[in-house]
């Protein structure tokens, strides 16, 4: 719209440059009267820019306003964009978390399966005379420890050592009451069970496990003298077993 104030200027120009022509050869009366239709057409010049640049202004400030109005929409695009990154990534955390849970609820599962299995082998552990057999009564007191039911099997083990105390398995059963006390904590209760597989069963092989186990618990109970006491005993009978080899590890003084 600016283009057209020149040619404003220039109709406005040749306009009074022929009223000042004509004036020379026209009337007094002509002359007034063609003043009065310049400084007409001059204001009426000087009305129409005013608007024009009314309107130019008001151009300005929608462009202006469009400009912002823009750059506020691509701000809140950028926003809503990162705002579904987060929700993206929150979703794929989810789903992390219910692949997870689902990974428990197997595992509950496999492990209620293998209750029900111990609890069936536990069933069977009795032929049909009435009389209890060994091998199956062994093996379901041990899938207990093996599923770290460690109660149950420990009063499985128990039960199989009042029927079969003297079976070629029998040192371990005693072996693995002590180990249930020792896995739940109980390492005082611990104790004198891995004694009785010393005491008991002196040839047997768990002797040094046995050993160890009671120097470890008496570890536990912060009675290092007696700790130190089984260390040596095991050391000084079984020096060739991998459990003397630990028990030399903690005799060993603490490297400075």
């Amino acid at each position: 719209m600016t283009a057209k104030r020149p040619l404003l200027l220039s109709a406005a120009a040749l306009y009074a440059a022929a009223a000042i022509s004509a004036a020379g050869c026209a009337p007094g009366g002509y002359y007034n009267t063609s003043r009065t239709a310049l400084d007409s057409l001059l204001t009426t010049q000087a009305e129409m820019m005013r608007r024009v640049g009314a309107l130019e202004r008001k151009l300005d400030a929608t462009r202006e306003g469009l400009q912002a109005t823009r750059a506020n929409n691509e701000a809140k695009l950028l926003e809503i964009s990162q705002r579904l990154d987060v929700l993206g990534g929150q979703l794929e955390e989810s789903g992390a978390r219910v692949t997870r849970l689902a990974q428990k609820v197997d595992t509950v599962k496999q492990r209620l399966g293998s209750a029900d299995s111990s609890r069936a082998t536990r069933g069977a552990a009795v032929d049909s005379t009435g009389t209890p057999d060994p091998e199956a009564m062994y093996q379901a007191a041990y899938s207990d420890v093996a599923a770290g039911r460690y109660n149950l099997a420990r009063e499985a083990f128990q039960t199989y050592l009042r029927y079969f105390s003297d079976t070629e398995v029998a040192d371990n059963a005693q072996y693995w009451i002590g180990e249930c006390s020792y896995a739940t904590g109980d390492f005082a209760g611990a104790i004198p069970e891995f004694q009785k597989v010393v005491q008991n069963y002196p040839k047997a092989d768990k002797v040094p496990s046995a050993l160890l186990k009671i120097g470890l618990s008496y570890s536990r109970l912060k009675n290092s003298a007696e700790a130190t006491k089984y260390y040596r005993m095991l050391v000084q009978k079984y020096p060739k077993s991998s459990e003397a080899a630990a028990a030399r590890e903690r005799l060993a003084p603490p490297k400075e």
